[in-house]
């Protein structure tokens, strides 16, 4: 912090000195404010390499630690908080890496039927409900789904929950009324 002041505070030094110095042209050559120049270029200079690097390499190591492959848990937990206890299973799990190239996260899991009642009140979900003939019209937004990802292989009355937070982002459950098995695509555009 005391860097970036004192990078501040000498640039803006070296902007009144090269201010002065186009209004007194002749005064510029002398050897005083040539080397008054060169003090503060470097002075200049050095404090950016050492401020500088330091904010690269955080921005570095953030980049870094975001594009690491993330557990199921850990998203499942930034979706929905902490789940119970042993209540939840997953069976497929695809993250999504790079925001905008990659659409969704797409997991598969099963639930135990109070972790799935947590989740379904925790948001002000829109629920509808389909039967299996009907999956082909549910699906359609979807392309993008990975194989597995696969909510026909529900049978009648499958409920999809969905929440549109912005144009870009929105979360889609799909289950079945008698089963606590849950297809979960969340969207981030």
């Amino acid at each position: 912090m005391a860097a970036t002041i004192l990078l501040f505070l000498l640039i803006v030094a070296l902007c009144l000195f090269f201010l002065y110095a186009l209004i007194k042209r002749i005064q510029l050559r002398k050897t005083k404010n040539l080397v008054f120049i060169c003090i503060n270029l470097l002075l200049i200079l050095l404090l950016v390499v050492f401020t500088g690097t330091g904010k690269i390499r955080s921005a570095i190591a953030t980049v870094i630690h975001r594009s690491a492959p993330k557990q199921p848990m850990e998203v499942y937990g930034l979706l929905f908080k902490k789940p119970m206890d042993g209540c939840v299973k997953f069976i497929h799990f695809k993250d999504q890496l790079i925001p905008k190239i990659d659409c969704c996260i797409w997991m598969e899991l099963t639930l135990c039927p109070a972790e799935l009642n947590r989740i379904t009140r925790r948001k002000k979900y829109i629920e509808t409900t389909f039967t299996k003939a009907d999956s082909l019209i549910f699906l359609k937004p979807f392309s993008a789904r990975p194989e597995w990802w696969n909510p026909q292989m529900f049978d009648d009355g499958i409920v999809q929950l969905h929440l549109q937070f912005n144009p870009g982002n929105e979360q889609t459950l799909f289950f079945s009324k008698d089963s606590s098995h849950i297809f979960i695509c969340d969207q981030a555009l």
